[in-house]
């Protein structure tokens, strides 16, 4: 045999032990796959729906002069005396409500984290009740439950966490797998689907185009998810922050709400100053001091996050995560001492460190937030991603045997398996998932081995 003959032959085992992988890989993790992106495009379709439904408890008829927001603040306690305000919302255009999250009692200060929520909506020119609903029950809001952790909460969160990371190494053995070796003409597929190489070159040529748009949406993604997120990534990605020597000091998560995220990802985690003045200013703060200093610090589209606990503070922002601006550059969070209104903290965009910039400009891009550019765009984005999944799935099911392929020989298998697991480790999850199949994989094949020897 040549030396080009038999490199030519190593390269064909060591093919046929990615595919083996890419095949076993792929039937594990197209049923996720195509879950994410039918939650994804229905979450994307929902957004105009939910604005349909909700159009009488977001639009007002514009007057000359709206109400002072403490007076709409008077008017929400008196209505709900036992709930606890944590949020006020003023209206973004004249045509637009006034709106005050609140959480029931037991909610109240810190220990409000994560409980549902009341979303009171004003006409901000006569202070009539529009009506109240709970944002966390909304259309999008129970898709997205469904997107994040399939109504399973942490097992579902860590199943798509595992099934996430291995897609990224099915998307990268796919993309080896269908190296145009021949020229990129063999990646446009033909127009028939007769056979099950019309669908294959379909498969090819949808996983070409979509791979790296589908590298983003996991990655992006994978940044939300427990694990790989919250314990690994989260922390060096965070803005560091200063506790004011606060005995109680809490991170900026607890201004979230039940499935709804408020602040950006590079701020979860960063511990909150506290309010320093103890004693009572001549004019202590209120709502409308409040939003008239926001005005004055050039916020024009913001929400006011009231004080929580004995040492709460003041909180303005305009953030692209919670829908106020949609521009990432211009995200800032303004922390005000809750007596004197003191400026403690001035965080801007420009303050987050460069995994924090990078998640909040591919936050609103995943979601589809920058425009209608953007939303369009991911509808084709995860129509593709769909189409891929079925190609796949097709694949699968027109094949002969249905079983993974044959074992490749054990050079090249070894080989394949150490790279699929070394890789897998940047997703602690995946790689244990990965590390459980090989095993799994090992022991069929001994077993399977010593049938066959033992057959007369």
């Amino acid at each position: 045999m040549t030396a080009t003959a038999a490199a030519q032959s190593r390269l064909a085992r060591f093919y046929r032990a990615v595919w083996r992988w890419h095949f076993m890989i792929g039937v594990l993790v197209l049923p996720f796959l195509f879950m994410l992106a039918a939650s994804g495009l229905l979450m994307l379709l929902s957004k105009p729906v939910d604005k349909a439904l909700n159009a009488p408890l977001l639009t007002v008829a514009p007057e000359d002069k709206a109400l002072p927001a403490s007076t709409l603040l008077d008017t929400v306690r008196e209505a709900f005396p036992h709930a606890s305000v944590r949020l006020y919302l003023p209206p973004a255009a004249p045509d637009q409500s006034a709106r005050f999250s609140l959480q029931s009692g037991h909610g109240a200060g810190h220990g409000g984290h994560g409980a549902p929520s009341t979303l009171v909506h004003l006409n901000p020119y006569s202070g009539e009740i529009l009506g109240s609903q709970d944002p966390g029950a909304s259309l999008y809001a129970r898709l997205k439950e469904w997107h994040g952790s399939l109504f399973l909460g942490d097992l579902g969160d860590a199943l798509i966490e595992i099934a996430a990371g291995l897609a990224v190494l099915m998307i990268v053995t796919g993309l080896y797998l269908a190296w145009p070796k021949e020229g990129l003409a063999t990646l446009i597929p033909a127009r028939s689907v007769s056979t099950r190489a019309d669908w294959r070159g379909w498969h090819l040529g949808i996983g070409w185009l979509i791979a790296l748009p589908l590298l983003f949406f996991l990655v992006s993604g994978l940044a939300w998810t427990n694990i790989w997120g919250g314990k690994l990534v989260q922390p060096w990605g965070s803005l560091p922050g200063t506790r004011f020597e606060a005995p109680q000091a809490v991170d900026h998560e607890t201004m979230n709400e039940a499935g709804l995220h408020r602040v950006p990802w590079a701020l979860e985690q960063a511990p909150m100053p506290a309010s320093q003045d103890t004693v009572p200013a001549p004019s202590p703060l209120d709502l409308d001091a409040v939003v008239s200093q926001a005005r004055d610090q050039g916020f024009e589209t913001f929400r006011v996050h009231f004080p929580q606990g004995d040492s709460g503070v003041w909180t303005v922002s305009a953030t692209t995560i919670a829908g106020d601006i949609s521009q990432p550059g211009n995200e800032r969070i303004l922390h005000l001492d809750k007596v004197s209104g003191a400026v403690l903290q001035d965080i801007r965009f420009a303050d987050y460190p460069a995994m924090g910039k990078a998640m909040a400009a591919s936050i609103p891009f995943h979601q589809g937030d920058l425009g209608l550019w953007n939303w369009l765009l991911n509808l084709l984005l995860v129509t593709l991603i769909l189409a891929l999944t079925v190609t796949g799935a097709l694949l699968w099911w027109k094949r002969q045997s249905r079983r993974a392929p044959p074992r490749a020989e054990p050079g090249p298998a070894r080989t394949v398996a150490g790279l699929m697991l070394v890789a897998a480790v940047c997703f602690p999850l995946s790689a244990a998932a990965m590390l459980g199949i090989i095993v799994v994989d090992a022991v069929l094949g001994g077993i399977k081995n010593r049938a066959g020897a033992a057959a007369p």
